[in-house]
């Protein structure tokens, strides 16, 4: 669901932190204990050949070993070496790639899905409460000028895009005359600065927190004041590379991309046995990787759920970068995982805006009334899903039970509104409305069940399944066979295969699914389903990173 809050970006992982303690102090040099433990996990994944065999074969016998002495001298060459990250991977940075400022990361070998490339905690830990939820603006300067370590952080924004020396040049050359010699630097510098200041309580803000820096002594590096500009080069910095849980150096040299081939974890610390915060994140591989070629993130919460039309009306307001029309995207035509396709709306790619002019018309996009119904029957299921987890009594289930039941038959009537209206039964939207049918679907099984008869229970079975195999058939075709969303449908198809093969196993055989016409075929796909989430899983392990993150703060 795409929402305001400037730092919905990158998925939540579910990394838990219920790990052996016994574990983390079975040697006295934590650190290397650290790295062997994410190494051995890469050798273990690199053994798994069920999928994509040959192509993976290739890269079992290519071990990547790493003492705390190459640590240390790799992290030389990265923008803060003496703010090393938890975990650098096979991976070095590239200060030559004609995209992302001219520097990214790039593979230093070939990489099979799943490989741990990246841990790190954030410089920035978290936003204040003013800020979530919000347009990104100077409530995040005026957090991160309160914090502890102020001095430090305005010191490592340094090197952040906009770099300090770039804007600095930028508007020297404004100043004598001239302009700049790139224009992605006026769109992302210049104009980027003029709109934010056409606001009159905004340049009130800045004069403010231009004060409040010269109160506690937090300066440039060179000791220099700071300036108006400087408050205004380090929002800048802010929106184009922060997290929704805090801004990360390292991860900022991640480029973006709309078919990325990394994605980014961060613990949810909701566990009960958690008693420490470790709000660190971590970057893996989803499909292979070859040696050299550029590792890259997608700047979106759910990217895979979102039109083109928001997605590029978003990452151009946020981060003032344009991913463009159909011209953008005819390189994925031909592509294995199929973003072209996921696009089209009755065959054509649509028409794409990078402002709001859609909102007000008479007959918006197709896309945009969908989205607009999606978001309204999400925020539906979130106050169903509240009201069930208060522990409603039993006198209100039914209640509850009359309006969750209602949102299942309204999303499946938007499924079908959907597939008549897109023409595209692969359409990356029909994936969003899929997954939200199962999430209601799973609702009303797992707290209606006193309510529900065997013949209803039966029947949202049956609309599960009708929801959950094409969207299985979807996923793969856009993201792989590697990507944890697939894991996660494929749990679902488990689950309802097996629930239907102990209750209505010819309901089951009657939907027709291809190679599910008997009981041992549905009994094979079960297995099949089963085995394949079990197999991604094993690629993004939960508990290493908790230990590293404890590892490496007991070791310091």
């Amino acid at each position: 669901m795409t929402s305001d809050d400037p730092f919905a970006c990158f998925g939540n992982g579910d990394d838990s932190d219920d790990t052996d303690d016994d574990m983390v102090h079975t040697t006295s040099d934590g650190r290397a204990f650290a790295r062997q433990l994410v190494e051995k996990t890469n050798s273990i994944m690199r053994m798994d050949k069920s999928v994509e065999g040959q192509r993976l074969k290739a890269c079992t016998d290519v071990t990547f070993q790493s003492s705390y002495q190459d640590q240390q001298e790799r992290v030389l060459h990265l923008p803060w070496p003496n703010r090393p990250p938890l975990y650098l991977g096979p991976i070095h940075l590239n200060k030559s790639l004609t995209e992302g400022g001219g520097r990214g990361y790039v593979a230093s070998q070939d990489l099979p899905p799943g490989t741990c490339v990246l841990i790190e905690e954030p410089l920035v830990d978290g936003w204040s409460e003013e800020q979530m939820g919000r347009r990104l603006g100077l409530e995040s300067i005026k957090h991160m000028l309160h914090v502890e370590n102020a001095k430090t952080v305005v010191e490592c924004l340094r090197e952040l895009h906009p770099r300090k020396e770039k804007v600095d040049e930028v508007f020297r050359q404004i100043e004598n005359g001239g302009q700049s010699s790139d224009p992605l630097d006026v769109i992302q510098i210049v104009e980027m600065m003029s709109s934010l200041e056409k606001d009159v309580s905004f340049r009130s803000e800045l004069q403010s927190l231009v004060a409040y820096a010269e109160e506690r002594k937090i300066c440039n590096p060179d000791g220099s004041s700071l300036s108006s500009r400087d408050i205004n080069r380090m929002l800048l910095a802010l929106r184009y590379n922060g997290f929704e849980s805090g801004l990360y150096l390292h991860f900022s040299m991640f480029n973006h991309h709309e078919d990325p081939n990394c994605i980014k974890f961060r613990p949810s610390n909701e566990s009960p046995q958690s008693t420490q915060h470790y709000n660190y994140s971590e970057a893996r591989t989803t499909r292979f990787v070859k040696k050299g070629e550029p590792l890259t993130l997608h700047y979106l919460e759910n990217p895979r759920e979102v039109s083109h039309a928001t997605r590029r009306r978003v990452l151009w307001d946020q981060h003032r970068f344009d991913i463009g029309g159909e011209d953008m995207f005819l390189p994925y035509l031909n592509s294995p995982r199929k973003i072209y396709e996921s696009e089209l709306v009755g065959g054509k790619f649509p028409p794409s805006s990078r402002d709001d002019s859609t909102k007000n018309d008479d007959d918006p996009p197709t896309t945009v009334n969908i989205e607009k119904s999606l978001d309204d029957l999400e925020d539906m299921l979130l106050e169903l899903q509240a009201a069930f987890k208060s522990k409603i009594g039993n006198d209100d289930i039914s209640s509850y039970f009359e309006r969750a039941a209602a949102l299942e038959l309204t999303v499946g009537e938007l499924i079908t509104a959907s597939q008549s209206a897109l023409n595209n039964n692969h359409h990356i939207l029909l994936s969003r409305c899929k997954r939200l049918h199962l999430d209601v679907v799973e609702l009303l099984l797992s707290n209606c069940s006193q309510i529900l008869t065997n013949k209803q229970s039966i029947e949202l079975m049956v609309r599960f399944l009708q929801s959950v195999q094409p969207l299985l058939e979807s996923q793969r075709r856009r993201c792989g066979n590697d990507h944890p969303d697939v894991a996660r449908t494929y749990h679902d198809f488990s689950m309802g295969i097996q629930s239907m093969l102990s209750h209505a196993p010819k309901r089951l055989m009657a939907l027709n699914f291809d190679g599910m016409v008997t009981l041992e075929q549905c009994s094979k796909m079960e297995h099949f389903c089963r085995s394949e989430k079990e197999r991604i899983e094993r690629l993004y392990p939960k508990d290493v990173p908790d230990i590293i993150a404890r590892v490496s703060k007991e070791s310091v």
